[in-house]
């Protein structure tokens, strides 16, 4: 049985690869002939996922963390002139420290330096993958950083971070625009969230990033009043890592699904057409994955290839019932029992191995229950 093991990261514990590699394990030792494929959603690892199966360069580049304080992030150059950055490599969970993080100091600056750097090194299309972010900032600090001027009601030039976004009285962007100039932008969004509202950045993720019941309805205003600014209004995408989503559309960018356009460029669909069984995972099945995660792709992607998925979590809410609306086979647990999430992190790639070896061998049963009748 040819098994085609196709995760995001499992954020805390493992990356797209070690997960891959994890089930991998479990389908060989059931018998089956695992084929790896790790994938992204334009969050952490996406950069380098799609660069392993596009290959290219990587060029290092001096910028500043979400803090502003010196840091060395990267780009990637594909073969075709394209260029490749990821929001969470420049300002994303590990820059800085988690101990560190302050959404509302956060700033998204540090992403205009391997921006510009690929711009400077003749890139003429970049794919800026969005997700994975400690910043809720409107992507002003990016705008900023780009040239655009960004004033308060006193005409004084704001930097850009999520305390400022309720004092921007006026934003220029041409001159972000013209450092841009003759550049095809692709924004690749891990999410489709709006920029504000009950759905949108602030509500939806501010939490995740440390912002409190009132920073949370702070930062929603000021998102709010930045909207008709940006002339970004309620696109879809636009609340993506904290804002960022909106401030490329209102450079000029072409907003994409992240799941998607990174199952294009590893040829995913291509693995599927051989295959047997695909079996995804991330570390939590939730609301969260069906608004674009890489799982809800990976499924979707098996139903119109009739090929069988099972998904796999390391926690799983009722919201991932609405899987099988897509096309899930099943969606599964990987944890052996109740434990503390330290634990549970440790042993992840342990349990993914168990969980692959029992669904494959319950796959195996099937077929040959299937080749027997015949």
């Amino acid at each position: 049985m040819r098994v085609v093991c196709a995760p995001d990261k499992l954020r805390g514990s493992l990356d797209a690869t070690q997960a891959a590699a994890a089930l991998a394990a479990g389908v060989r030792a059931a018998g089956g002939t695992p084929v790896e494929h790790p994938l992204a959603d334009g969050g952490e690892g996406s950069r380098h996922t799609v660069q392993t199966a596009c290959g290219g360069a990587v060029v290092d580049v001096d910028s500043v963390d979400a803090l502003g304080r010196p840091a060395t992030t990267r780009f990637g150059r594909l073969d075709d002139g394209t260029a490749v950055v990821e929001a969470a490599e420049a300002i994303g969970w590990d820059t800085p420290a988690t101990a560190e993080h302050d959404v509302m100091r956060a700033s998204s600056a540090g992403l205009a330096a391997p921006i510009l750097a690929a711009v400077h090194q003749g890139a003429r299309r970049i794919v800026v993958f969005l997700g994975g972010t400690v910043t809720m900032d409107g992507g002003t600090g990016l705008l900023a950083s780009l040239g655009a001027r960004i004033l308060d009601a006193d005409g004084n030039p704001i930097a850009g971070s999520g305390a400022d976004l309720n004092r921007i009285h006026s934003v220029d962007l041409a001159p972000a625009r013209r450092a841009l100039a003759g550049v095809e932008l692709v924004a690749a969004a891990d999410v489709l969230s709006p920029l504000f509202g009950p759905d949108g950045a602030a509500h939806v993720f501010g939490p995740q990033k440390g912002a409190t019941p009132a920073a949370v309805e702070l930062l929603d205003d000021g998102l709010r009043r930045l909207a008709p600014l940006l002339g970004a209004g309620s696109a879809a995408g636009g609340g993506a890592a904290g804002g960022l989503g909106a401030a490329l559309l209102a450079l000029g960018a072409e907003l994409v699904p992240g799941a998607a356009l990174v199952r294009r460029l590893t040829r995913f669909d291509e693995r599927l057409a051989t295959a047997d069984l695909c079996v995804t995972a991330e570390g939590k099945v939730d609301a969260g994955t069906d608004a674009g995660k890489t799982v809800a792709a990976v499924v979707s992607a098996c139903a119109d290839a009739a090929v069988p998925c099972v998904v796999l979590g390391g926690t799983i809410t009722p919201e991932a019932d609405r899987l099988y609306e897509r096309g899930a086979t099943a969606v599964l647990p990987i944890g052996a029992g109740p434990r503390d999430l330290d634990t549970a992190l440790r042993h992840a790639a342990d349990d993914l191995t168990r969980t692959a070896y029992a669904v494959c061998r319950l796959a195996t049963a099937q077929l040959h229950r299937q080749d027997a009748r015949v």
